[in-house]
């Protein structure tokens, strides 16, 4: 009792010590105080440098476009295990060269975005979290927001061709606009992974070169921005390896009648059913007697597509960074 009149004692005298203050400045609860608290917190916020978020801006399109007959080609195999990689390679311009560029239009679009949500808001959130892997966590989902119904509409679009010409029966077409819907999970997990590459694992891959060469070479080591290539290199096909699944499910789901009209069971039951059929070989029993081709053939692929994106967009980086200093120290020297 007398710990209970103590407590009842200090609240009364806090109450008596809010009621003293004037009415504007009185936190009227316990959430409301913890949020006065918390706004007066210091944060660290740097945006990011300019030449990041012209590289995003302008390379980020050019690189989506380029790549499409390689996205288009992933789309085609997630519905077939038999086809060699070249085979799905010249699928993809069975109706023509332009053909290899069916449904390129709607991620070029919005691409700009994208990539200044891969480059500048990736700088961003780091800066600001001091975090890597929260950065890109957060900016995978940011990712999917942006790019979910383009790309889900690229894939519909290029598996719809191949039914065409094969005489098959087409799905109907997404709303390219729709930031969310079927396969959104196994989108944002795919970009969780993918970014891990060239934006976590980058780092160890280059002081590993670097190490590497020069225990190897000595003072005659390859140059500084070769290595660093290398090991961007290096992380984007480990991350391409590491996606290729998810990746090919995603590209499946969206493309699957099946599964864009199943219920969340029904939608679980068709991954993993596409998982089995497409990576795992089975006698007449149904033994599972291992792995199949089709898991070699669809990682090579994915390596294929996502380092040429990623080398690409990194390099565009690059080159956007040390422009930028150029020109700046070209200033600097008129000025002087």
């Amino acid at each position: 009792r007398r710990a209970d009149a103590a407590e009842g004692t200090g609240h009364t005298t806090a109450r008596s010590a809010m009621d003293q203050l004037p009415r504007g400045e009185r936190p009227k609860s316990r959430c409301c105080r913890r949020l006065r608290d918390l706004g007066r917190c210091d944060v660290k916020i740097k945006l990011p440098e300019t030449p990041l978020i012209l590289a995003g801006a302008i390379g980020g399109p050019i690189v989506m476009w380029l790549v499409t007959p390689l996205r288009n080609a992933l789309t085609l195999a997630s519905h077939d295990s038999a086809r060699s990689a070249f085979g799905l390679y010249c699928a993809t311009f069975k109706g023509g060269l332009a053909a290899g560029w069916t449904g390129a239009l709607a991620p070029t679009i919005t691409s700009c975005p994208q990539f200044c949500v891969l480059g500048p808001l990736f700088h961003f959130l780091f800066e600001s979290l001091g975090s890597r892997s929260a950065a890109v966590v957060l900016t995978s989902v940011v990712e999917t927001l942006v790019s979910y119904g383009s790309q889900t509409l690229n894939s519909q679009m290029a598996y719809n061709q191949e039914q065409e010409l094969a005489g098959g029966v087409q799905i109907a077409l997404s709303n390219p606009w729709l930031p969310l819907g079927p396969g959104v999970l196994l989108h944002i997990a795919r970009n969780v992974v993918s970014l891990c590459g060239y934006r976590v694992l980058d780092e160890p891959c280059v002081t590993g070169l670097k190490r590497a060469a020069t225990g190897l070479c000595g003072s005659r080591r390859p140059p500084e921005w070769l290595l660093q290539f290398l090991g961007v290199f290096l992380a984007t096909l480990v991350a391409s390896m590491l996606s290729a699944p998810l990746h090919q499910a995603y590209s499946f789901a969206v493309t699957s009648e099946a599964y864009i009209a199943g219920n969340p069971i029904t939608r679980f039951n068709e991954v993993l059913n596409f998982f089995q059929a497409s990576y795992l070989t089975r006698d007449d029993a149904g033994v599972v007697l291992g792995l199949s081709g089709t898991l070699c053939r669809d990682l090579a692929m994915r390596c294929y597509y996502a380092a040429t994106l990623t080398t690409i967009f990194v390099g565009m980086e690059n080159l956007a960074v040390a422009l930028w200093a150029w020109k700046g120290k070209g200033s600097a020297g008129k000025a002087a």
